[in-house]
């Protein structure tokens, strides 16, 4: 029994990122080969492994087992010595490049300076009142970073982000700047 994953799709789509491979020690491609199927031949037939039936608390065999998704296990092929590997659902890194057009503004969060992002979110900016996805991050000099951010309309645009406010500093800056402005007057 196969369970959905978001992730599943882009492994079937071959959206699989670059990984360590086992079998020539470095990290390569990987190609989507199949889905591993289990066998529909019952484990009681199967006469290399020994079988012990599961029992509940009331003593009696549990049959309504809960598959989960990271249980998914999907043939992967390396690109450089063709090494064909079972690996499981969570063990499969995917390669999401988002696109800004299929964002919905509920999905996103919302943007402001102060904010961390990675490389990769979907942000929505109240002002240009778009979604879109930061592309790339730069530092600054300052201790902040500019993100790059692929808006759906408006194209690539610069933000900062981790932008730091002291209300000590705010304060004295318009003080400084009353300051500034009076001595400029006596001249």
């Amino acid at each position: 029994m196969k369970v959905e994953s978001r992730k599943r799709q882009f492994i079937l789509d071959g959206k699989i990122e670059a990984s360590f491979c086992e079998g020539c020690g470095r990290i390569t491609e990987k190609v989507f080969v199949g889905e591993w199927m289990p066998s529909d031949k019952p484990k009681d037939d199967d006469l290399l492994t020994a079988t012990t039936q599961k029992k509940g608390k009331d003593g009696k065999a549990a049959s309504g087992e809960v598959v989960s998704a990271a249980e998914n296990q999907y043939w992967i092929r390396c690109a450089e010595c063709n090494q064909v590997h079972l690996l499981k659902e969570w063990q499969i890194q995917i390669a999401r490049d988002v696109s800004p057009c299929e964002l919905n503004p509920e999905e996103c969060q919302v943007y402001s300076p102060h904010g961390i992002y990675a490389k990769g979110d979907a942000l929505f900016h109240k002002s240009l009142g778009e979604v879109g996805v930061v592309r790339e991050k730069h530092a600054t000099g300052s201790g902040a970073y500019v993100i790059i951010v692929e808006f759906s309309k408006s194209g690539k645009k610069q933000l900062l982000e981790n932008v730091r406010v002291n209300p000590e500093k705010e304060a004295s800056a318009d003080n400084s700047l009353t300051d500034l402005i009076k001595m400029k007057l006596r001249r």
